[in-house]
């Protein structure tokens, strides 16, 4: 069953740091719990605690399964494959359920716990014609009422045509071998009909049956060589228990399968990485995109005298200019942010490598960027300083670029970000 209209398949997409992976744990716990919410006077910190604590157990329990997608990720991981196998020094090769067909298998299994229902609704579809409906070689059904199947055995003596067998009946022994309950023979054949079907023996209902598989940095992978055939069989209207389902035989197995409704898939990408118009377009009309960007309002506007959200918000409009919005900062670079050298730090090892993929190596544009804070430094260099023979080679002056050493002072500086955004 959907919860609360949530999409089966769904995409967070946005530039890096904008915590589409931290995420993800949120939106897992939006289908599985009814009502996680922040507590009052509950802080940020604590709740965030409470809902990886609840991640987490799903994730004991095997509903929530963590992939990361990567270009050598295969089929044979995903669905299934055949896969070598040593016992007492000898190799044997079997065929291997990949992660996503054990997932499928599990929500399959756990949503036939409770498919009571609709097998009876099944039957009275099938049964509800004038003749009766053969199901066995000993006996057929039909459906009389909202209540009550009447079936008839072959070898029945005309005094007794049929008997009743009463949903309710069929629903107590379903749940009770051992009950009492009326025409029960009658009862068990239309339960034992039930379970060639596919009834599984009843347990309790848990709190919730469904599902979930999270795939992070999707865009990574060869969205046509993991999914394969299978790519058809997420779409909501071809998962198992539909109008419109679908089943396919898988190659190394030859089972028939199938994707079913109570399994959710929640994708990451980055735009940095991949632009959605270069993504696998039978991906891309499967899943719904839900987009995440920048949030400077997350930011501290004092941090020893730096505003960051203004920085952020400065840096991305450059970035933005130059390049495009798929290729701005995250504010989760910066949220963590405590002191200067908490910014020393980030600017460092992460925003400086990032601008420097981002540009390729275009210093005269980082360092525009940075508003000429002196983070690049720049050197002119006369080529008369370096060759006697320039008429020859007739080389012009050019202005070298580099990173400013980790150890000078500038990274120290106050007035070094300030610069970014003043």
């Amino acid at each position: 069953m959907k919860t609360k209209n949530i999409a089966l398949n769904q995409i967070l997409y946005g530039p890096p740091g904008t915590g589409k992976t931290y995420y993800t744990i949120n939106k897992a716990l939006e289908i599985l719990e009814k009502d996680l919410q922040k507590l009052d006077n509950e802080s940020e910190e604590n709740f965030r605690t409470r809902l990886k604590a609840r991640f987490d157990e799903y994730k004991k329990a095997g509903q929530i399964e963590f992939i990361t997608f990567h270009q050598n990720y295969s089929y044979e991981e995903f669905i299934e494959g055949i896969k070598p196998n040593i016992e007492n020094s000898t190799m044997t090769y079997e065929i291997q359920d990949g992660l996503f067909k054990e997932l499928c298998k599990r929500a399959l299994d756990q949503a036939s716990l409770n498919n009571f229902n609709e097998l009876i609704e099944k039957l009275k579809q099938d049964s509800a014609i004038d003749d009766y409906l053969q199901i066995d070689s000993k006996y057929s059904i039909r459906y009389e009422n909202g209540k009550t199947f009447r079936i008839k055995f072959e070898d029945m003596s005309e005094k007794y045509k049929s008997y009743p067998a009463n949903i309710k009946n069929i629903e107590a022994l379903y749940k009770n071998p051992q009950a009492v309950v009326y025409n029960r023979p009658y009862v068990k054949a239309i339960l034992e009909y039930l379970k060639s079907k596919g009834l599984k023996d009843y347990k309790e209902k848990e709190s919730n049956s469904s599902y979930i598989l999270i795939i992070d940095e999707i865009n990574r992978g060869n969205i046509s060589k993991i999914f394969g055939e299978l790519i058809t069989l997420i779409e909501e209207s071809k998962r198992i228990g539909n109008k419109e389902a679908l089943k396919v035989k898988l190659p190394y197995s030859n089972e028939e399968f199938g994707v079913p409704k109570n399994l959710y898939i929640i994708g990451t990408m980055n735009t940095a990485d991949r632009s959605i118009a270069l993504l696998d377009t039978a991906l891309r009309r499967r899943f719904h995109f839900i987009e995440m960007m920048p949030n400077s309002s997350l930011l501290n506007t004092n941090c020893e005298g730096v505003d960051l959200r203004k920085m952020l918000e400065t840096l991305n409009k450059r970035i933005e200019f130059l390049l495009d919005k798929e290729h701005t900062l995250g504010h989760a670079f910066l949220i963590d942010v405590k002191s200067l050298q908490d910014l020393r730090n980030v600017f460092q090892n992460k925003i400086i490598p990032l601008l420097q993929e981002y540009f390729f190596e275009d210093y005269a544009k980082i360092a525009a960027v940075l508003n000429n804070n002196k983070m690049i430094t720049k050197n002119e260099i006369e080529v008369s300083s370096l060759f006697n023979n320039n008429d020859e080679l007739e080389l012009e002056d050019k202005i070298i670029y580099k990173i400013a050493s980790f150890d000078d002072k500038v990274w120290e500086e106050l007035q070094t970000y300030t610069k970014i955004y003043q």
